[in-house]
């Protein structure tokens, strides 16, 4: 049993340090998206933004889970670097909409092509067999952290999850 215990607790920090390295790694790839000067929440109006097209504030606010407040801060950012404009409702005069500009449509487009190619690239240089492995971890991976959300569904019954449903 102490082999066993000392194995795992010899395997856990292996991952722990595997997954610092691949943090380290992976951070240069970041680096084009810090290039931009923007953050994740900005990023995330921007791609919302390139779903759904023009939104108002408070739809927008929601979707992305944060407070009107801060989904106005986000936009105004935004605006002031001409990736996001605000205009008129149609409908309501009294509604402000936001829409990426040709400045953030491109940007978007940019990064929705950027994303695929490299994560092409990384599967591209794995083995068959390599990729065996990968899908089998992948499977266990899922299937823990689908146990753990079965189980947080039992302790807080009617909390929010799968983005949007209730159980």
């Amino acid at each position: 049993m102490a082999d066993l215990t000392s194995e795992r607790e010899r395997l856990i920090g292996e991952l722990r340090k595997l997954h610092a390295s691949i943090r380290l790694l992976t951070m240069h790839k970041g680096a084009r998206l810090m290039d931009l000067a923007l953050t994740i929440p900005q990023l995330r109006v921007v791609f919302l933004l390139a779903g759904s097209g023009p939104m108002s504030m408070s739809p927008m606010a929601h979707e992305l889970g944060i407070t009107l407040s801060a989904c106005t801060h986000l936009v105004d950012k935004l605006v002031r670097a001409a990736f996001v404009a605000r205009g008129e409702d149609s409908d309501d005069r009294r509604v402000v909409r936001c829409a990426l500009t040709d400045k953030g449509q491109a940007l978007a487009e940019r990064l929705r092509q950027s994303i695929p190619s490299e994560r092409q690239e990384f599967l591209d240089r794995l083995t068959v067999e390599e990729l065996r492995v990968i899908v089998q971890a992948m499977i266990i991976f899922q299937r823990v952290m689908a146990e753990m959300q079965a189980e947080e569904s039992e302790t807080f019954p009617g909390e929010v999850h799968d983005g949007g449903s209730i159980r």
